[in-house]
């Protein structure tokens, strides 16, 4: 199992890892409490103690992709030598490990709909931190020089997270959709740098 949540305590980490693995198996419809228990290593009562249901899980489980997201795209924009390299670095963070399990799923587009239908507010909440984090990079590259920018930052950073969300949705096969996102950064890369 793939830990997802590095900044949870250990046993919170633990069920929110195996709640991965039952859904990319089972999809969201027919995970159980049981399953997820199971996977954890916890009776369904111990996991009772902690979540009150599967969608509070799922939730979770998606709050921690965007908190982790977040956090590896910020660092990889501020430490990136160039446009290119940071934005390539930043797309990869929004579709590192473990999307590519979640990509390879048989249950992958049930998965995406119930993030949107169960997490829908913490869904755009995660995505306007990232717009947030691209703002911030966009906004420093537009006062050093080292990048040009035809609108506001948050607008031009709107539309990348857009633009990457695009490509995301048309992904059918998780390397394919690497290099489509690094195509886009080149494009993106080419599109502000002076």
């Amino acid at each position: 199992m793939t830990d997802l949540s590095p900044n949870t305590n250990d046993k919170t980490a633990r069920i929110i890892s195996a709640s991965f693995e039952a859904f990319r198996l089972y999809g969201f419809k027919r995970v159980s409490m049981a399953d997820i228990a199971k996977g954890a290593g916890m009776s369904r009562a111990a996991l009772y103690l902690h979540f009150r249901n599967k969608e509070d899980i799922f939730a979770s489980l998606v709050a921690d992709y965007f908190a982790r997201t977040a956090q590896v795209m910020e660092e990889a924009l501020r430490d990136a030598p160039d446009a290119q390299s940071a934005l390539k670095a930043a797309f990869a963070a929004k579709v590192a490990p473990p999307f590519d399990a979640l990509l390879n799923s048989p249950h992958g587009p049930e998965l995406l709909d119930a993030k949107a239908e169960v997490s829908g507010e913490i869904v755009a909440e995660g995505d306007a931190k990232l717009v947030s984090v691209l703002t911030v990079w966009l906004a420093t590259g537009l006062t050093d020089g080292s990048l040009t920018l035809g609108a506001s930052a948050r607008e031009v950073a709107r539309v990348i997270l857009a633009a990457v969300h695009g490509v995301v949705d048309g992904a059918t096969e998780y390397t394919t959709l690497r290099d489509d996102l690094d195509r886009l950064a080149v494009m993106f890369a080419r599109a502000l740098t002076p």
